[in-house]
């Protein structure tokens, strides 16, 4: 079976971190593609497509294995820029857990 890799680039000075939003980014992590959760039985699925580009300070945390704080971290800067009413913050939240343990698991470790 033939593996197809896709990649797609960010017009240039618009990159941004895949898992907080910030500028810049330093790092790209391969990745397998994988469907993003609660999509899996959608009429029109999300999937996640090749490499993560991360900013300095999620790369560190990747590096690290701190994935709680990766979510932490992703979960506070989205809420700052969207907005979460409180009421739906653990759901949001856990929606950022799902997609990072998928991350996780699909991640193409160095060798």
């Amino acid at each position: 079976m033939a593996r197809q890799v896709f990649v797609l680039d960010a017009p240039p000075g618009r990159e941004v971190c895949d898992f907080c939003s910030s500028s810049p980014t330093s790092r790209l992590y391969a990745c397998r593609n994988f469907i993003i959760p609660r999509t899996k039985h959608a009429v029109f699925q999300h999937e996640s497509i090749g490499a993560w580009a991360a900013c300095d300070r999620c790369a560190l945390l990747i590096n690290a294995g701190d994935w709680s704080q990766l979510t932490g971290r992703a979960f506070r800067r989205f809420r700052k820029k969207y907005g979460v009413p409180r009421y739906e913050e653990f759901e949001v939240r856990e929606q950022f857990r799902e997609i990072h343990q998928l991350f996780k698991e699909h991640m193409i470790k160095e060798a």
